[in-house]
């Protein structure tokens, strides 16, 4: 092979120079890794548990006929507002016996349903704090449980998707794009008593004020809002007029200990409560547990199906804004400093995106990013690792990735890069100004850049020092996932309202029956109060 020694170290300067160039000039680039990696993780358990700040929002459909699922003490058919999984395991965490009566507060006209019973599991979000998942059910008694509903959506469900975990109810930052973007600091995180929950509270009014967003700021065009935590969720707005009812069973006695009176189920310990305690709280307790976590695991790459489609070409980011979105060096993005005026203007973005109406995409950008994932991830650890001995062997392996983008009768550097990067864009936009297609050709054109960059240097530890500094800008999650799990385990990070620091930093395979339980160390949620 010919040596990447004929090209002059003045052309690679010129080409990190260009890029540099670049890079201060748009906003978008600045920030192409982070956009790059919203797309990449959207709809995914796995990415938006370890990026679980979004700052991010996009229309998404739900086809007519999707099957969800709520979880209830009530077997009444639901109307008005209220919560669907997707994963019925995700629903019966909440079919339990409903203990005292619902927290007080007068319905208004638009809450009529409260009065009877609905909305109930909203208002018990909002009261009991984090969910508890399901214990071992034993005998079965028909005067002590609850019911799961089986609804089937009556026509395409147009959604307002928010990436992230943002329906863990966090201090960390989880809630930001809806408490401080959508209503502009007006949630109330405390109680009827004004006693702080166990993590932000205001899941209702959260759902309250979206649903007075879609009609009347929004026109009655959003049905309702799409949200992940341990599974992903949707807050309709209307039962009556979007589902389909299918069925209603009654699930089995929970006939784990409870507290007398009022309130739910007995805390499995204090989820995120003490920092120091040992054990993640709730999650590891009995077969239905084990059920409930593998549904939610087997959503780590997509929610599958096709069940949700978003909207890749028009979608609002904080990203593409000149915000200060890390302050203080924070790891993960944050939005509660910003001014309200910077909070202003996300949400008059969303409102143009969502009176667009323009629902679908032109093209599955979040395909292309995994192409680009898939060429590179595993590429790139290895040239980082101390697999190489010296650095011919490196400099040949890189050879061997660029060569399809090389041509050897005439070296040309930026020729090379551009080849490179635009192997996974679509031909026809390749010219594309939107935000997904101009982030995602940036990012790949580092990638090739730097690995250019990196076969022109001439000591190993200089080539593989850029490698690493790459894979810090990437930061992709696929780097964190566990390998060669067993079938009874499941890679464990941390998920509201379970986990710890460790299972942030390294996650790893546990036992699929109790992956939270048995562990030292710090939650990774902290002391939730508020």
């Amino acid at each position: 092979m010919h040596s990447f020694r004929q090209i002059t170290i003045g052309s690679l300067l010129s080409l990190s120079i260009c890029s540099t160039a670049s890079s201060t000039a748009d906003l978008t680039i600045q920030n192409a890794n982070h956009i790059f990696n919203v797309i990449h993780d959207s709809m995914r358990q796995w990415g938006s548990s370890l990026h679980h700040n979004g700052v991010s929002f996009f229309l998404a459909t739900v086809p007519a006929g999707t099957q969800f699922y709520h979880g209830t003490s009530n077997p009444g058919i639901v109307s008005g507002m209220e919560w669907l999984a997707f994963e019925p395991e995700h629903a019966m965490v909440f079919a339990r016996p409903h203990r005292g009566p619902p927290p007080p507060g007068p319905p208004d006209d638009n809450d009529k349903d409260d009065r009877n019973g609905h909305h109930e599991e909203l208002r018990r979000r909002h009261d009991e704090g984090p969910p508890q998942p399901p214990p071992d059910f034993k005998d079965f008694d028909e005067n002590d449980s609850g019911y799961l509903h089986t609804y089937a959506a009556a026509k395409d469900l147009r959604l307002i998707y928010i990436d992230g975990m943002s329906a863990g109810k966090t201090n960390k930052g989880t809630l930001d794009s809806q408490d401080y973007v959508l209503f502009n600091g007006t949630i109330e995180n405390f109680s009827k008593d004004k006693k702080p929950h166990r993590g932000p509270g205001g899941e209702y009014d959260r759902a309250n004020k979206a649903c007075e967003m879609a009609k009347n700021e929004w026109e009655g065009s959003i049905d309702g809002v799409l949200r992940m935590e341990a599974g992903f969720e949707i807050i309709l707005c209307s039962f009556e007029r979007d589902l389909t009812p299918i069925r209603t069973t009654q699930v089995k006695k929970d006939t784990k200990a409870r507290g007398k009176g009022k309130g739910g189920p007995k805390p499995h310990g204090t989820p995120g409560g003490d920092k120091k305690r040992k054990g993640p709280g709730p999650g590891g307790h009995g077969p239905d547990s084990s059920r409930w976590m593998r549904a939610v695991t087997s959503r780590y790459d997509s929610i599958g199906g096709n069940r949700v489609s978003l909207n890749y070409d028009n979608f609002v980011t904080a990203f593409s804004h000149d915000f200060n979105l890390f302050p203080e060096e924070s790891i993960l993005p944050r939005l509660a400093h910003l001014s309200s005026l910077n909070w202003t203007a996300l949400r008059s973005e969303i409102t143009s995106m969502v009176l667009s109406q323009d629902s679908k995409s032109s093209w599955d950008w979040q395909a292309t990013a995994d192409m680009i994932v898939t060429r590179y991830s595993d590429e790139l650890s290895s040239m980082a690792s101390e697999k190489f001995a010296d650095l011919k062997q490196l400099h040949e392996h890189i050879e061997i990735l660029l060569s399809p983008f090389i041509d050897y009768s005439k070296r040309d550097i930026q020729e090379e890069a551009e080849r490179c990067s635009t192997q996974f864009l679509p031909f026809q936009a390749q010219d594309e100004k939107s935000l997904a297609a101009r982030s995602l050709h940036h990012v790949a054109h580092t990638i090739c850049s730097t690995l250019l960059e990196a076969w022109a240097e001439e000591k190993l530890s200089l080539s593989q020092n850029r490698v690493r500094s790459l894979i810090t800008y990437l930061d992709w999650t696929t780097w964190k996932e566990c390998r060669g799990c067993q079938d009874n385990e499941i890679c464990v990070v941390p998920i509201w309202p379970m986990g710890t620091i460790s299972d942030y930093d390294n996650p790893k395979c546990r036992d699929a029956s109790r992956p939270y339980d048995g562990e030292d160390g710090e939650s990774y949620w902290g002391g939730m109060h508020g």
